[in-house]
């Protein structure tokens, strides 16, 4: 632990103290109660808006330069490791106490970010629980019902995002990394790109343009389109992954088969990628389209990156104007059952398969037809993926999830993003939207909520213009830069993700939580992403592998919130900031 948090020892009782991710908090996003840190330190992130330069250690070096050559690297060799007391911690089952010693959890930690203050994912003050006491405003009560088990969190690898990390100078590719992927930023574990391109490529690609090569004897599986940019970028993240004992666990989507694949009913004359018939394939196509997707697969695998999980089709019942494929569920259901399913069963049997990937208002009805189909789809499916963009749609979720949740389907919510027809007036690329980041924590927490097990952003970075986009789709994101002024900036998204990806670690089982008294009122259909104080108090809690209890708490209300804060038979009553959301981490403390 670190030096300040001496405070926890005690003559009259021994302290089960967790080696954590604390003393890097506060560190990197800046502790504004740590005395060990030097000025220019403590202020850390939390007064930042725009990326400085600075040194790294030899670690983020390998990086950048693993990211900056573009070559074909020796996919045979083993990957360097680093072994850190610090990480094993974090995994290790703690030893059961001495008979003669009781477990009472009292003790917390809470990091913290509000509008209109300095706090960006900033240490606060340590709290102490204490016997239950009555209390009549909004009161968080986390039980010890044990629920989905996290994967984790993360973003997208696009075509757009890597050509944008490219451009950035050896530094700001080193930060961005860390900011990412290190446990000292936010710890990200997942990530999702696409098969083919997709609307945030700069133009239409496919591995295999050969009309009728349906033997695909010309798939280039040396992947050149994609180790120009998108490949080097998933190097660096994965090797940073990796050096901290993690691994990057890939999630990949079509949006759209090649040209000659597809009914070309809008535009006969000349095929494209680009919208969709309906059915989407032509006919005798499905097994060549499940066949190339395989191949995609064992391609990405020969360079080093593995598979974890696939998409069927990345939103099904969008006749987009950029990359599109259109499946009804019995369609997604017939080609999972007789083609892509026993497929990927043969040839890659480790990579999970999930349906659907579309907005929530349709998600059970989608969902329960291609589970429920007659040629059994679902012997080859791991879960349902969905995206954000019809609303919170939580009814939907936990009506699926209450069907599901005693036969081990997953839920994952797999996009999220604020498109362009979001920007207010007014709103900076230096500081983005808080309201952005408001959105993404009202949305993770009520899909963990509703039995989520990962929450994945789309783009990991965009340039000025939300770019780009080869048909002008343009969006906000996490991270954007400003090549007039060479500067990189994290909108308020960044750190909302933070207050869950840092701590919800991978492995962590979700916990029953409550909010009594919370102060929400009804709201009816909404855009995606709004978050009021209508929603009153909103939380959700995990139990994280190496035993301690994690929670965030948010406040989207224009005025601070006195809350209670219930964990066993122990409370304590807080304040959270208007416009804020709070992380709490518990301690367990062994009294004699």
């Amino acid at each position: 632990m670190a030096d300040d948090d001496s405070s926890f020892a005690s003559t009259t009782s021994l302290e089960l103290m967790h080696e954590d991710v604390e003393g890097q908090e506060r560190a990197r996003f800046g502790g504004q109660d740590s005395a060990a840190q030097s000025p220019s330190r403590a202020s850390g992130m939390a007064n930042e808006s725009k990326t400085s330069i600075r040194k790294l250690g030899a670690a983020a070096v390998l990086v950048t330069a693993l990211a900056s050559v573009l070559v074909t690297v020796d996919t045979t060799a083993s990957t360097p490791r680093v072994s850190s007391s610090r990480l094993e911690s974090q995994t290790i089952p703690l030893a059961a106490p001495p008979r003669d010693l009781q477990v009472v959890i009292r003790r917390f930690m809470i990091w913290q970010s509000a509008q209109n203050t300095g706090d960006r994912l900033t240490r606060k003050w340590d709290g102490e629980l204490q016997e239950d006491f009555p209390f009549s405003g909004p009161t968080v009560e986390i039980s010890n019902e044990a629920g989905q088990i996290i994967e984790g969190f993360g973003g997208a690898f696009t075509e757009a995002a890597a050509m944008i990390f490219r451009k950035l100078s050896p530094d700001q590719k080193s930060r961005f990394l860390e900011d990412y992927f290190h446990l000292d930023g936010l710890g990200y574990v997942l990530g999702r790109t696409h098969i083919n391109s997709c609307d945030f490529s700069i133009g239409s690609y496919s591995f295999d343009d050969t009309d009728g090569d349906v033997e695909l004897k010309k798939f280039d599986t040396d992947l050149t389109r994609d180790k120009e940019n998108l490949i080097p970028l998933i190097w660096a993240a994965q090797y940073m992954v990796r050096a901290q004992g993690r691994e990057l666990k890939m999630l990949a989507s079509p949006w759209s088969p090649p040209a000659w694949m597809k009914n070309q009913t809008w535009n006969p004359a000349a095929p494209t990628m680009d919208h969709s018939g309906s059915p989407c394939l032509k006919e005798g196509m499905e097994s060549v389209w499940a066949k190339y997707m395989a191949k995609w697969v064992a391609s990405y695998k020969a360079h080093g990156i593995p598979i974890w999980a696939m998409t069927v089709q990345n939103e099904p019942e969008n006749n987009a104007s950029w990359e599109a494929c259109l499946f009804t569920a019995d369609e997604e259901a017939d080609f999972v059952a007789k083609h892509l399913g026993p497929v990927m069963r043969n040839e890659h049997p480790e990579v999970q398969i999930y349906a659907f990937d579309h907005n929530k208002d349709h998600v059970y009805e989608y969902a329960t037809k291609v589970l429920n189909n007659k040629d059994d789809a679902s012997q080859y499916l791991t879960g349902i993926a969905y995206h954000w963009y019809s609303g919170d749609g939580w009814d939907n979720l936990q009506k699926l999830q209450d069907e599901l949740q005693h036969t081990g389907f997953k839920l994952l919510g797999s996009e999220a993003t604020w498109e362009a027809y979001r920007w207010k007036k007014g709103t900076t690329l230096a500081k983005g939207d808080w309201s952005f980041g408001e959105g993404y924590a009202h949305d993770i927490i009520g899909d963990l909520n509703r039995g989520a097990v990962g929450w994945l952003d789309w783009n990991l970075i965009l340039d000025e213009k939300g770019g780009p986009n080869h048909v002008n789709n343009v969006c906000d994101a996490a991270m954007q830069v400003n090549f007039t002024t060479k500067e990189v900036y994290r909108h308020p998204q960044f750190y909302y993700i933070g207050h869950f990806s840092k701590f919800f670690l991978p492995g962590s089982v979700h916990l029953g939580t409550t909010v009594h008294n919370s102060g929400a009122k009804p709201v009816g259909q909404r855009p995606y992403g709004v978050c009021t104080a209508d929603d009153g108090i909103e939380a959700t809690a995990v139990r994280r592998p190496n035993g301690q209890a994690g929670q965030v708490v948010l406040n989207c209300g224009d005025v601070q919130k006195e809350f209670k804060l219930k964990y066993t038979s122990l409370a304590a009553k807080l304040v959270i900031p208007a416009h804020g959301v709070q992380t709490f981490l518990f301690q367990e403390i062994m009294s004699i």
